[in-house]
């Protein structure tokens, strides 16, 4: 299989010089307005309430070692036409967070911008634009439902990337209408439509664009100590919105899905809790029947609270998703993650993750070479936030990331720091 990612490697130019202000109406200033507004605003932040509107905002710039992914070895003055691989990223946001209750009817509003600023390779900026609107309704206090709308737009890594000389964007838009009729206690009737779409800007190695239709049904039941479990069903029409990747008589866009999905959880003690989802997937495509793929995607977690000041969770997951090209219809990832949270004092507390991702590729078309390349990624962080008033903090984060695969030329490694500030009012 040929890796476009590496036969395309233009050297990329510096910085063009570009007026910020102008492009984003002056949010290039939000970094020092955010500061200082933070720090002079910490007593009216405590007064901030879920309830009404509110104003967020948030500077954080970071610097990481191998921005582009480069594979052991490789000269950046020949990759990049830079000495250095590294790169600074400032990142500006202002959002407007509002919700009410009226009589059983509940409206959510979440609004936002996030400037994504470049030092050296300004093409790739982004400004992007995200909201998430939620209407809770009710017509009795057992018939209930929510219609949801997102929009979430933020920069993509570029570790699976094609080309290194464009903007790198991912765009996830999602909508949803949904019924909960709850019989009694501990019965529940569930209805619900929904779209949902993942767009890349740059094809993604192991991951397709794609826009999914469906409809569904479902019961759960919940006890009075707090478990549940849940049997959805969906059905529905998508298709694949992707660059071509294949040549056209292996290429399939458009196909039915349906799916089984069931989640429980339980909580074990007042300090564990577990929990587990259950997916059985079944594609099939309008015309090209080798693309056609039925798996079991499940996740497993538990949650451990050993004390009042830290909590522990370990989950494991196995993914199978679209990916069409010449030599492969699906990927598989497994992945195991470790999280913790340790309450240091009521104003530092201290966060850190250390997991693993090993993903495959499965399915050639008929009279296809299998794809070879495996992948292990491993990533490690550790985060450090003092709350220097309610609702706002300052935060230091260090991320660790490897890749070592049997394709040489997609190996790499990454060092990141980050320093933010943050806070609602």
């Amino acid at each position: 299989m040929a890796h476009p990612r590496r036969a395309a490697r233009a050297p990329l130019k510096g910085a063009r010089p570009t007026d910020r202000r102008s492009r984003i109406g002056g949010l290039s200033w939000l970094g020092i307005g955010t500061c200082t507004a933070l720090a002079c605003l910490a007593a009216p932040l405590a007064l901030a309430q879920d309830e009404g509107l509110s104003l967020s905002a948030a500077y954080r710039v970071q610097r990481d070692s191998n921005l582009f992914r480069l594979a052991d070895g490789v000269n950046p003055l020949f990759a990049l036409g830079r000495t250095s691989a590294a790169e600074t990223l400032h990142i500006r946001s202002v959002g407007l967070h509002y919700a009410r209750d009226f009589s059983l009817q509940r409206l959510e509003a979440d609004i936002g911008l996030v400037d994504y600023a470049y030092d050296t390779y300004d093409q790739l900026d982004l400004l992007a634009r995200n909201h998430d609107l939620r209407w809770r309704w009710a017509i009795t206090p057992d018939l209930t439902g929510t219609v949801r709308t997102q929009r979430d737009e933020s920069v993509n890594s570029f570790e699976d990337t094609s080309v290194l000389t464009q903007r790198n964007r991912r765009l996830r838009r999602f909508e949803s209408v949904d019924a909960n009729w709850r019989l009694d206690g501990a019965w529940t009737l569930i209805a619900e439509a929904q779209e949902a779409r993942n767009e890349n800007q740059q094809p993604l190695v192991g991951e397709d664009s794609q826009v999914l239709r469906t409809t569904g049904l479902g019961v759960r039941r919940e006890t009075p100590k707090g478990s549940s479990l849940a049997l959805r069903w969906r059905s529905g029409e998508g298709e694949i919105i992707d660059p071509d990747r294949a040549p056209a008589p292996l290429r399939d866009d458009d196909f039915r899905q349906d799916e089984w999905a069931l989640d429980a959880r339980w909580p074990v003690t007042d300090k564990t809790r577990l929990e587990a989802n259950l997916a059985w997937i079944d594609r099939e495509h309008e015309r090209v029947a080798a693309r056609d793929y039925d798996a079991l995607n499940w996740r497993v977690s538990a949650n451990w609270t050993p004390s009042a000041k830290t909590l522990l969770r370990l989950s494991a997951s196995e993914d199978f998703s679209s990916y069409q090209t010449s030599n492969a219809s699906v990927t598989r990832t497994r992945r195991w993650t470790l999280n913790g949270t340790w309450v240091l004092t009521s104003k530092w507390s201290l966060q850190g993750s250390w997991g693993s991702a090993d993903r495959d590729f499965q399915r050639p078309p008929p009279g296809a070479l299998p794809d070879p390349r495996k992948d292990r990624t491993r990533e490690r962080s550790l985060s450090l936030r003092w709350a220097f008033a309610r609702q706002a903090s300052l935060d230091l984060t260090w991320q660790d990331s490897r890749r070592q695969s049997n394709v040489p030329s997609w190996r790499y490694r990454s060092d990141l720091l980050r320093v933010g500030i943050s806070g609602r009012f």
